[in-house]
């Protein structure tokens, strides 16, 4: 039986869209509360998900069955709405900052002028466009993005490492434990994209060999993030916590652009080419899990209506913006730990369960 995806797309797909969205405000939140250890609170975070990724793939290994169906033998259809829900939930709520986070990068550094409220408007067209579509289109865009993920990040990486000042990072563990495990907490929000494996299950061919390719892969995407951030702080060090965009910061200051222009603006817009696929992968699976709720096959409905509150909140309640942003640092981060990473590491017990469900079944 073809599956709707290739092994191959599922590597890219880490690689292309893992990144892009940990490198323009994330930096910097850390830096105010980990300073030199950010990039500890990063490795934090990659490892944990690394745990939740092996657990899912392994579950991928044993069984052909999405994670949906898993859920419905286990628990039943009501059950697996109600985790279904949570997960649109999540999503919804994760994907305010990265969206708020392009909006207002857009608005400060590729105008002049400040521009109406509108003019983020096409990207909620396209968003409207691609949660309309099916599964497949993921791994057609991972298959043309991963290579300009690759581009943006060694274009940016190469300007600004004659910038670099390594012993910044010294000592490490300096700020203490606590603030560290506080930055990875705030960084919480950025992370947990293995979770997009889960609803991955059952929808492409895999073995060891492969899952060995997919790790590498997503090890490979999170070494860029690291990298990142070390040479973000390596270069504006105790000022780090006050520069907002990295993304555009870490380049600027190059020999090479005081001379001949802004040259890093190549880098910066192959990056965010795949950062708008990036952040509406949130929404895509929010529209993907109410349709399996709903049992809903008017796709155009449920990608509008979901556009529309991420809409009504991104653009209408923008004068709230830092109210909504403290609300999710301060509160949301545990509920974001619970669906990314505790349900998820969770997954083969699932398969053991709903093994023991069909034998008695028998």
């Amino acid at each position: 039986m073809k599956k709707e995806l290739y092994v191959r797309q599922i590597c890219l797909f880490f690689i292309a869209f893992l990144p892009v969205t940990k490198i323009f405000i994330m930096p910097s939140i850390i830096s105010q509360v980990a300073n030199e250890d950010l990039w500890i609170s990063v490795l934090i975070n990659v490892i944990l998900d690394l745990f939740v990724l092996v657990a899912i793939l392994n579950t991928c290994r044993k069984t052909n069955k999405t994670y949906i169906q898993l859920l419905e033998d286990v628990f039943g259809k009501t059950i697996a709405k109600i985790i279904m829900f949570l997960y649109v939930l999540y999503f919804l709520l994760k994907c305010f900052i990265s969206i708020n986070e392009q909006k207002t990068y857009v608005q400060l550094t590729l105008y002049e002028t400040m521009p109406s409220v509108f003019y983020f408007l096409p990207f909620f067209i396209v968003c409207i466009f691609l949660c309309n579509k099916k599964m497949n289109v993921l791994g057609r865009l991972a298959d043309v993005s991963w290579l300009l993920t690759t581009v943006g990040f060694v274009l940016l990486l190469s300007l600004s490492f004659s910038n670099v000042q390594f012993t910044k990072l010294l000592p490490v563990g300096a700020n203490g434990g606590l603030n560290i495990l506080h930055g990875y907490y705030r960084a919480n929000t950025w992370f947990g994209d293995c979770v997009y494996l889960l609803f991955f299950m059952g929808k492409f061919n895999t073995d060891k060999k492969n899952n060995v390719k997919i790790i590498l892969s997503y090890l490979g995407a999170c070494l860029l993030v690291v990298i990142f951030a070390i040479f973000f702080f390596c270069i504006f060090t105790s000022i780090a916590g006050r520069q907002r965009f990295a993304l555009t910061d870490i380049s600027k200051y190059t020999t090479v652009i005081n001379n001949v222009g802004r040259f890093d603006y190549i880098g910066i817009f192959c990056i965010l080419f795949s950062t708008v696929v990036s952040v509406i992968l949130p929404p895509f699976f929010a529209c993907y899990l109410l349709r399996k709720i709903f049992n809903s096959k008017n796709t155009w409905v449920v990608s509008s209506i979901v556009t529309g509150i991420i809409f009504i909140v991104v653009i209408l309640l923008t004068q709230y913006y830092s109210s909504i942003e403290n609300f999710i640092f301060n509160y949301c981060n545990t509920y974001f730990i619970l669906m990314a990473f505790v349900l998820p590491i969770l997954t083969p017990l699932l398969l053991k369960k709903g093994e023991k469900y069909e034998l008695k079944e028998n």
